[in-house]
């Protein structure tokens, strides 16, 4: 009978085996007061920190602590605002949010918070359109107003964003409507003495040039500039030439609104140019803050997050610009902060311009157009900011 070779079988220690589960016991004990110390840490955190009113990153008013009512509590509010007020106040949020987009980007996922990663980097927001109810009631609105008004002349532009324009570097199959099928439907339900104008075909001609921030929603100068005169053309008026006005690149470091929402800079910083009128001497009026200036840009906000901002200082109830131009013509521009960059290709046309945004303008419209004696309106949107917003409701009210 052959001798078998005995199968070696390593003995394994007694004691070796008692080691490895004190280890694992240990291990886990360890892991589990670290995670532990965390929670407490990320609580106290949020216990002894001072709320913030205003996110510089988000560019945004933040939610402020709801008060607790027992109304409130039982319709559900109070919970809603609770929810909206800890999620904007939680501490290492901006941390948070970073960690889980690199995660996502890792992952080949496309689409975070509502923002496209397209091609070269470039961010773009997603747009989804409003109901036909609140299109309509939109166009009513403005349909109000214009017959109110019929004696003055009106123009409503609506210009689509770079989620349209460079709709050919979003990614592939992006479930994303149609903002230019949203422009038409708004301009067909308009009144005929709105003249509309929509700067597409010729943003979409110059889509190889640098009219959209790669990381921000809004047009560059030379995107507003394209739009400018495809607005003179519509309305009879000789655009001021590029010549005329001095192109100064202002900021090479900017990381806009898109690339906030999604927690990461991306691998290119946006420029920002400023493009100032040679010819053209005004006195800018910003009403509410009782501040004036000469000059149509704020530097100061090149040392901040939000370096858009050089345009006007940002968004303002009222701004009024008195200027060498016709002192027959004044304008009324109620818009949203696609303007901002798109005011100084104005001034040489009329004598007095004045700038309303409907979100934060809360006096009475009709009492400033009889007072600074308007000749003419101009609406200026974004079709994304007119589709989420309702504020140009109140033209009508």
């Amino acid at each position: 009978m052959e001798n078998q070779k005995k199968e070696y079988k390593p003995k394994i220690n007694k004691l070796s085996k008692r080691k490895v589960r004190i280890y694992n016991r240990a291990l886990n004990r360890l892991m589990t007061l670290m995670f532990i110390t965390f929670i407490v840490i990320v609580i106290l955190l949020n216990i002894l920190k001072t709320d913030k009113t205003f996110s510089e990153e988000e560019n945004r008013t933040l939610a402020t602590m709801p008060k607790f009512t027992i109304k409130s509590f039982l319709s559900g509010d109070f919970t809603e605002e609770y929810t909206e007020y800890v999620e904007d106040n939680f501490a290492g949020k901006k941390g948070f949010v970073s960690i889980k987009t690199n995660l996502e980007t890792l992952s080949g996922k496309t689409e975070i918070n509502s923002i496209f990663i397209g091609e070269d980097v470039q961010l773009f927001e997603k747009f989804k359109e409003g109901s036909e109810e609140e299109t309509s009631a939109k166009v009513a609105a403005i349909n109000s107003f214009s017959e109110k008004y019929s004696d003055l002349n009106i123009s409503f532009m609506l210009t689509p964003t770079s989620t349209k324009v460079l709709e050919d570097n979003l990614p592939k199959y992006a479930p994303n409507d149609d903002e230019l099928s949203y422009i038409n439907n708004v301009f067909s339900g308009l009144n005929d003495n709105v003249k509309t104008i929509n700067p597409y075909e010729a943003l979409s001609e110059n889509k190889n040039e640098y009219i959209f921030y790669k990381t921000d929603h809004h047009w560059t100068s030379k995107g507003a500039y394209i739009a400018y005169t495809v607005m003179c053309e519509k309305l009879g008026l000789t655009p001021t030439p590029i010549d005329n006005f001095k192109i100064i690149t202002v900021t090479d470091s900017f990381y806009g609104s898109l690339s906030s929402k999604i927690g990461i800079q991306g691998k290119k910083s946006d420029s920002i140019d400023v493009y100032i009128p040679k010819e053209s001497d005004f006195i800018v009026n910003y009403v509410d803050e009782q501040k004036k200036s000469t000059s149509l840009f704020d530097s100061t906000y090149l040392d901040k997050k939000d370096k858009y901002s050089i345009f006007t200082g940002g968004n303002h109830p009222l701004i009024n610009i008195k200027t060498l131009g016709d002192p027959n013509k004044k304008l009324l521009v109620i818009k949203d902060s696609y303007a901002n960059c798109f005011l100084p290709f104005l001034t040489s046309h009329y004598g007095e311009i004045n700038v309303v945004d409907l979100r934060y303008f809360y006096d009475d419209l009709d009492k400033l157009i009889e007072n600074k004696e308007i000749t003419d309106v101009l609406f200026l949107y974004n079709a994304n900011t007119f589709n989420s917003d309702d504020s140009i409701l109140n033209i009508g009210a």
